[in-house]
């Protein structure tokens, strides 16, 4: 169980990153959406930003992200850096976890990619 904690961690910082973005095309924004997602057990809004091995992922253990959110709490801050068509969301939630986001866009819109390979 411990092993996939990082995994949650994630998965679930990535979908509290974009808090207030709107509808823009950021790497904040895509985790905004997925947060809200999660929430609200909105299956495909979560594979409109993810990628496919992340999707596999929330697949497998989807049903216990709702509860790891509750855990960490609210975003406390965040930063995101691009370069290219990769970004990296850095997130600190209120009980002090810090994760780590990468994204990709893909087609032009950002997606939260994570593999079962890492």
């Amino acid at each position: 169980m411990n092993n996939l904690k990082p995994i949650f961690c994630i998965l679930l910082a990535a979908a509290f990153i974009a808090t207030g973005c709107g509808a823009q095309n950021t790497p904040k924004a895509a985790v905004q959406k997925f947060i809200d997602a999660v929430e609200n057990n909105d299956v495909k809004a979560m594979e409109e930003v993810t990628t496919d091995d992340t999707m596999k992922l929330v697949a497998l253990y989807g049903w216990k992200m709702k509860g790891a959110l509750a855990d960490n709490g609210k975003v406390k801050s965040m930063s995101q850096s691009i370069d290219d068509d990769y970004a990296t969301v850095n997130v600190i939630f209120e009980n002090g976890v810090m994760t780590e986001i990468e994204l990709i866009k893909t087609d032009g819109q950002w997606k939260i990619m994570h593999s079962m390979n890492k």
